[in-house]
């Protein structure tokens, strides 16, 4: 081989290589910067254990997180709202109401493990509870749902 195709070769490889590399290690980039995005500070927030399991007032944390929270008195149950603007922007930077808002919305029950999300009926791991007038979930439940 001449000196010249040597030289060609080692450039494909080399970028057959680096293409290969960027490949793998863009989603484990990615999945590293998710995690570390979404957290929440609970030094503010009265924490208790039940069974082994660390429990947070919901309305608290969820209206810190922006939720609107509306308790169902007769259903026992809690919806969580979160609405998300996605309007267009007028010329002057206002945004205008075109219809379309995105949002979550969560609704629970206390002591089941039903949750409806969006609509989508699901399971929950463990249950909220009420204890004296307020409603407690795991600190799972904020990671889950109210982080995402």
């Amino acid at each position: 081989m001449n000196p010249k195709m040597n030289v060609r070769i080692s450039w494909r490889k080399a970028l057959i290589v680096g293409g290969v590399v960027c490949t793998l290690a863009l989603p484990t980039f990615a999945s590293a910067e998710e995690m570390m995005a979404k957290s929440y500070d609970y030094s503010g927030i009265q924490t208790m254990m039940k069974d082994g399991t660390e429990l947070v007032p919901l309305r608290q944390v969820a209206e810190s997180l922006g939720f609107k929270v509306t308790w169902l008195d007769e259903a026992h149950s809690i919806v969580l709202a979160k609405m998300g603007d996605m309007g267009m922007k007028d010329d002057k930077g206002k945004m205008e109401d075109k219809g379309m808002m995105k949002g979550q919305m969560f609704s629970i029950q206390i002591d089941s493990k039903m949750i409806t999300v969006d609509g989508i009926e699901g399971m929950l791991m463990y249950t909220p509870m009420l204890i004296g007038s307020m409603t407690y979930v795991p600190k799972s439940f904020v990671d889950t749902y109210l982080l995402k």
